[in-house]
């Protein structure tokens, strides 16, 4: 079995309300599982952060390293 820790990031709260930013990271992902995953997987976790990639206080981004 392949494990996965998801995780999205966009970087204003506009794109997090529009969902346009998420959307298409969530599509590319479920694109990526669906064709190049091994088989079985399951996604252990999914985290979001709605902040600066150069913002050092993501807590979801540190949730996911804590379960990868």
């Amino acid at each position: 079995m392949q494990y996965f820790v998801t995780y999205y990031r966009v970087s204003t709260k506009s794109q997090g309300d529009s969902g346009l930013g998420l959307d298409a990271q969530k599509r590319d992902r479920q694109i990526y599982l669906d064709n190049y995953a091994g088989i079985p997987f399951e996604v252990i976790g999914t985290y979001t952060d709605i902040a600066s990639g150069t913002s050092n206080d993501r807590n979801e981004l540190l949730k996911a390293i804590a379960l990868s």
